[in-house]
């Protein structure tokens, strides 16, 4: 009994956390779903906007630094980046790189100001992996850890290095794919701050 208690404090105490950790974002527009899990010492900044999606899980030292979207059901790791490639103009004549433009200047608007990384749903994201503004990530995509994503990332594939290139494919077959989303779409999922073992994990019918 007294372990269930303190189970349910400490599930408790993360989930405040988590929503401590979302309200220190700093973005314009932040657009937050259900069930979210952030770890600690997060940064979690852009010019215009950041969005994640329901039943997502940050990591601890997370940083985003680009307006996002995240999609649902994406499991971000440890140490992940998320950061823009043109934050910085180090093209004009005169200027030191240190005092050239940056991405959220209100005073010299950038013309990079609304680039984004885009993650859709059911994404992994590995252990110190880089994601750099423009980038794409297509459903059910997986990213090996310490990878440099500086190019699109096809749905269901499995890429990884510097620069990440294709490396697997997360289902064999088409018919895979289908049968996997219309579980996913027909299932019922949950996460638990009590840890994996208190999880919901229904999936729908097979097809």
């Amino acid at each position: 009994m007294l372990s269930t208690i303190k189970q349910s404090l400490a599930a408790g105490a993360r989930r405040l956390a988590t929503r401590l950790r979302l309200a220190r974002c700093r973005a314009p527009v932040r657009v937050f779903g259900t069930d979210l899990h952030v770890g600690s010492r997060p940064r979690l900044w852009a010019a215009e906007r950041i969005e994640i999606g329901d039943h997502s899980y940050l990591g601890h030292e997370v940083s985003i630094e680009t307006n996002c979207r995240i999609g649902r059901h994406v499991l971000i790791a440890n140490r992940v980046a998320l950061v823009g490639r043109r934050d910085h103009e180090f093209r004009t004549p005169g200027v030191p790189v240190r005092f050239g433009r940056w991405v959220g200047s209100v005073r010299d608007p950038s013309p990079f100001r609304d680039d984004a990384v885009v993650i859709d749903d059911d994404v992994w994201l590995g252990f110190g992996v880089v994601v750099l503004s423009g980038v794409h990530i297509g459903r059910g995509a997986i990213v090996a850890a310490g990878a440099v994503v500086k190019n699109d990332v096809p749905a269901y594939s499995i890429v990884g290095g510097n620069p990440a290139v294709e490396i697997g494919r997360r289902f064999a077959s088409a018919e895979e794919i289908a049968r996997h989303e219309a579980m996913v779409k027909g299932g019922r999922f949950r996460s638990s701050e009590r840890g994996f073992d208190h999880f919901v994990v229904v999936p729908g019918p097979s097809p």
